[in-house]
Formats: structure tokens, sequence, C-alpha cells
């Protein structure tokens, strides 16, 4: 997947995920086997044990790297992924999270830099609520977004455009609190996932 080169992204973390394998049922339809995602409410994070206050963010590739390699062969590939924000979002995330003092996500927006070179996989629309970041699938997002306006999910289960993301984003946002929208306290926002398995270029 190509990203459009007049967009600046800002790096905001890493983590060290497992692919989430749909279940079998009507809200996973039109779905891949595997999905990629960076949100805690559909996959599984290394380490398992990691203090909740960071869970399951790291600053560094390294970091996360290390604890992917801690998965035990029974469970399968735990890939780094790293998270990236247009920068016209940077200034609203970094509000959001002012208050997490030390957090891995916090200390990267406050010393902004561009992301690694790496294979992105598609834009993932997040909600952001009280320290943890929703998946658009929670909510079922990627029904109304193919309802509305014909946008489907990739063969990631991510948005193969910042363009796609920012309107389903924007469609969440206007419809909170709605019959058939999302909690009233989600800030849905578009985030760049990106793979970065092999050793980075210095």
């Amino acid at each position: 997947m190509q990203v459009s080169s007049d967009e600046t992204y800002v790096l905001v973390g890493y983590v060290a995920a497992f692919r989430w394998k749909p279940p079998a049922a009507e809200w996973t339809r039109h779905l891949p086997a595997e999905v990629v995602s960076v949100s805690e409410c559909l996959t599984d994070f290394l380490p398992q044990d990691q203090e909740p206050f960071y869970a399951p963010w790291h600053q560094t590739w390294q970091e996360a790297a290390e604890a992917a390699g801690q998965a035990l062969p029974e469970a399968g590939k735990a890939h780094v992924l790293g998270m990236s924000v247009p920068e016209s979002g940077a200034a609203e995330l970094t509000v959001r999270t002012e208050r997490w003092t030390g957090h891995p996500i916090q200390v990267n927006l406050a010393q902004p830099s561009s992301p690694p070179p790496g294979t992105d996989h598609g834009f993932e629309v997040l909600g952001f609520e009280h320290g943890r970041f929703h998946s658009w699938l929670c909510y079922s997002l990627h029904h109304q977004a193919f309802d509305r306006f014909g946008i489907r999910p990739n063969d990631r289960g991510l948005l193969a455009t910042l363009a796609e993301a920012r309107q389903v984003a924007e469609f969440a946002n206007i419809n909170r609190d709605m019959p058939d929208g999302t909690p009233l306290d989600v800030h849905w926002l578009p985030a760049l996932v990106t793979e970065h398995d092999q050793p980075r270029r210095e």
C-alpha cells in the first residue's frame, strides 16, 4: 500500500501485537481471516504482564521488538506495529493525553518525529476513551461505512486511504450518542498502521 507523500505523519507509539482472527458472525462479514489492529479491544499484546498504565504501548521500536520476541511458539507470531497520526490531528491527541505524564504516547507526541520506514497496512479508525483506543470494528462502523459511503476494509481489515479513514472518523464523531452511534465521550481519529518486523535502518 502506498501512503500519499503529500501528508506528514507523527509517530504515536508501537505495540507488539498478534493478528486478530474475527469469529464467524454476522458483524464480522466482509472482514479478512486475519485483521491488523493496534486496538486492545480486539487482539492480544505483549508483554502480557505489562504495567496497566503503559499497556499495550511501547515508546521505541526496540522495546516493542523485544516484547514481540517473547511470543510462545503456540501463540503464533507477534508483530511490531507502529501507529502514526496525520500531523494535522496530532495536536488534539496531544491535548487528550496530556495527563499521561511519562506514558509512551505522551512522550512521543511531546517530541514529534516522523514514523520510520516499514510496511504500511492501511488506516485504522480509532476511538480514544479514558486512556484506551477502541477500534472502528467494535461498533460495526465498517458496516455503516459501506452502507453510507461504499467504503470497505482492505485485506488487512483496515482502510486503504486517509480520505476514507477521515470520512469514517468524521461520521462516527457526528453520530456519537445516536441510536446507531457510538458513546458520547469517544473521540474518533484516523491512524496509519505500519509493520516494523525488520530491523530499522538508521
